[in-house]
């Protein structure tokens, strides 16, 4: 499976990893300082039941990095134009942190493009979050502290990654590989910036409306050791939910698919079946 360059009918361009084949649709929507690689653990396996299509959020990995808001809404119109790109009028859609957030803010618009969702550990079901993912928010040194430097970028995935032996050379090497490209600092802070501020989550209430409307099968993934968002926040989100399912993984942090990729895909394997 070789990813490719595409540009979008908005014009903005992004890698794009597509297994083809004749299964039903699965886009699979990385999270904050992450690339496609990041489901490299699950991808094999999904490929074997569905068409999936992974690819790099504008800002990060090999996708342009334009100046712009870099906000819910941003993200929401990118993953749109690759569906219109790609002329997907409707897929499972799969999304870890800004990813599931994306996902939620499509369904604004977009409620129909989405057949089932997992949504693995979204911003917005609660203000809490670690005192570092709020650093940028702080008047006049915040951009400087917020910068994806290789010192940054490996706390950020200690952070995330509740088994530091999993934190490896090559995903850290790859992060800043990535974030030394041109516009990078730009579109790191921008984003984390547009949803976190010094008391924490911004725009909790304008994602629990969303997530009162999501009249979609939704699966709320959490690893119970994620130190980003404190798993009690899955509760609110299948509270709020209408048609939501829960699973909770030991031994986790916030990407339950890179640390625990057998509990994640079996699961998912039989939501989505």
């Amino acid at each position: 499976m070789t990813a490719r360059s595409i540009e979008l009918v908005n014009g903005l361009s992004t890698r794009v990893l597509d297994t083809g084949g004749g299964g039903p649709p699965l886009v699979l929507i990385h999270g904050l300082a992450n690339a496609i690689e990041i489901w490299d653990r699950v991808l094999p396996r999904l490929a074997v039941n569905f068409r999936v299509v992974a690819f790099d959020l504008p800002g990060f990995g090999q996708a342009s990095r334009p100046d712009a808001a870099y906000d819910a809404a941003f993200f929401a119109a990118q993953l749109t134009a690759l569906l219109d790109t790609l002329n997907i009028a409707r897929a499972h859609m799969v999304g870890s942190s800004l990813g599931a957030s994306t996902i939620l803010r499509l369904s604004a618009e977009g409620l129909s493009r989405i057949d089932r969702a997992v949504l693995a550990a979204p911003s917005g079901f609660g203000r809490s979050t670690n005192l570092l993912m709020r650093f940028p928010a702080l008047p006049l040194v915040g951009d400087w502290l917020g910068r994806p430097t290789a010192l940054n970028n490996r706390l950020t995935l200690g952070l995330a990654i509740h088994d530091q032996s999993q934190v490896t050379p090559e995903l850290v090497a790859l992060t800043n590989r990535y974030a030394s490209l041109p516009g990078s600092e730009r579109s790191f802070v921008r984003t984390l910036k547009t949803g976190v501020g010094l008391r924490g989550i911004r725009d909790c209430e304008q994602v629990q409306i969303l997530a009162r409307r999501f009249d979609r099968p939704a699966l709320v993934v959490w690893g119970r050791q994620d130190q980003v968002f404190p798993v009690r926040q899955a509760e609110r989100a299948v509270a709020l939910l209408p048609r939501a399912e829960q699973l909770l993984i030991d031994r986790c942090g916030h990407y339950p698919h890179w640390e625990q990729p057998d509990a994640f895909v079996n699961r998912l394997e039989h939501f989505l079946a």
